[in-house]
């Protein structure tokens, strides 16, 4: 009988030797819910650019593989992660013998690549010496609203888009949810983009913590629906990002602070 051929080596030569402006995504900028993941730093997304991340959040690197909904602008990326069952083993073997035990430092690096129909993932492990980082805390430009929600309302006529008729509906969502959670929804802005009534909502949510800005993204997902009883429908596991959108102060399409449900 032959030998099985050995396994190719994975392919590395797309590591590098030191990563400059890495964000680390900690566990304070993270919330959870149902699978859902927000994490909740501003970032300028660029599709031709390279972004490094640490991920020190516990989060399921299938969520980042699996899914192009982190970050959805941002098309390559590297994503650092410490092993932590490697980790793990170490320390049960250590507490097994009554000893003390400092593991190598080990990471799991991961290159990630987005086209329109896949994610192409490559990945190293690296035990020891570790490439530098040099990390950075991302800030949204002083010209751009963060905000975590869009909505879109279509024509008011001819034909009219069938969120209009359900502008009540929706204010009323609002007022139950800053009810339940003893918060206001506030920094809505509205911006023209036709002659028909047509506008976008965006929704910055000051003052809600991480977890309950989530909570409102999931909620409105769900109550935005149109005719979601005539529907099956299923959501599977998604990021939310904040999206940095540019703000406009002059002319049809200024930007301008929106009541909710108005």
């Amino acid at each position: 009988m032959g030998q099985a051929k050995p396994q190719a080596p994975a392919d590395s030569s797309w590591l590098k030797k030191s990563y400059d402006h890495v964000v680390l995504i900690e566990d304070k900028y993270v919330a959870e819910a149902a699978g859902n993941y927000l994490v909740d730093l501003p970032l300028v997304e660029a599709a031709d650019s390279n972004y490094t991340f640490y991920l020190g959040a516990h989060i399921p690197v299938t969520m980042f593989t699996a899914t192009s909904t982190f970050y959805p602008g941002i098309r390559e990326f590297t994503l650092i992660v410490p092993d932590w069952e490697f980790y793990h083993q170490v320390a049960e073997g250590a507490s097994s013998r009554n000893m003390c035990a400092e593991p190598a430092t080990t990471n799991i690096y991961y290159h990630i690549r987005r086209n329109d129909t896949a994610v192409i993932v490559d990945s190293v492990r690296v035990q020891g010496e570790q490439p530098a980082l040099k990390y950075i805390t991302p800030h949204a430009p002083s010209d751009t609203l963060v905000v975590y929600r869009t909505e879109s309302y279509g024509s008011a006529c001819c034909p009219p888009d069938p969120q209009w008729k359900r502008t009540a509906e929706n204010a009323a969502m609002i007022k139950d949810f800053e009810r339940k959670h003893k918060v206001s929804i506030t920094g809505t802005y509205r911006q023209n983009s036709g002659k028909e009534g047509e506008h976008t909502d965006y929704y910055t949510l000051p003052g809600l913590t991480t977890k309950q800005r989530l909570d409102f993204l999931l909620t409105r997902r769900w109550q935005w629906i149109v005719n979601k009883e005539t529907k099956q429908i299923v959501f599977r596991p998604q990021f939310f990002t904040p999206t940095l959108i540019p703000v406009e102060k002059e002319g049809f399409r200024a930007m301008r602070t929106a009541t909710n449900g108005e």
